[in-house]
């Protein structure tokens, strides 16, 4: 996996579509609370996305996240409204073909360090889940898979333990058109002025 600053950007539009800032809450209206090894984050009822975080499949690369948000969190940009992007992950990737072959749906990607899944995947559900650290989401961030454009389908706050959201987790859509293999490349966008960073990795 790689993870490089491209360049500054400059947004003037709401992340994931709620409020934010050292000083808002995260909109919780309508979603469910979900705690795991000292991460808060709020999904709708039924998503499989809640299913997924409680099991520990993504215990590994969610760390990754909440250790990169606690070295940052005392710097002023992090305590600024809307803070930066600072860190970008690969959680997992999905597909029911990995369902067939092993019976879990999901690989975890622990390590900014692997370049390549290790099963093979594809079919529909075919699924990648991303993680930032900072304020990207959904209206500025990105994702490809095999050249073509990935769909976000779901677009979830990592919150502290003062309900202020410091990150996202991000569900993109790789199934259309019918690719099972290819580089999948995440960019998420600061939404102020900071640095847009992105992360790769090969899907076999």
């Amino acid at each position: 996996m790689t993870r490089k600053a491209l360049s500054l950007a400059l947004a003037s539009v709401l992340s994931c579509t709620i409020a934010f800032g050292a000083d808002s809450n995260y909109t919780t209206e309508g979603k469910e609370k979900v705690t795991r090894n000292g991460m808060n984050f709020y999904v709708e009822p039924n998503s499989p996305l809640k299913e997924r975080i409680l099991s520990g499949k993504f215990d590994k690369s969610l760390e990754r996240m909440k250790k990169a948000y606690e070295a940052n969190k005392n710097n002023e940009a992090t305590k600024a409204a809307a803070p930066p992007v600072s860190a970008v992950y690969i959680i997992g990737v999905c597909s029911s073909q990995m369902k067939e072959q092993t019976g879990y749906d999901c690989e975890e990607i622990p390590s900014d360090t692997q370049t390549e899944t290790i099963i093979n995947h594809g079919g529909n559900p075919f699924e990648v889940i991303t993680g930032v650290v900072g304020y990207g989401g959904r209206s500025t961030d990105s994702a490809t898979f095999a050249g073509n454009q990935a769909t976000m389908i779901e677009c979830q706050g990592a919150v502290n333990n003062s309900n202020i959201v410091y990150g996202w987790l991000e569900v993109w859509d790789i199934s259309k058109p019918s690719n099972t293999n290819g580089t999948f490349t995440y960019t998420a966008r600061s939404i102020n002025v900071g640095p847009t960073m992105s992360a790769s990795i090969y899907i076999k």
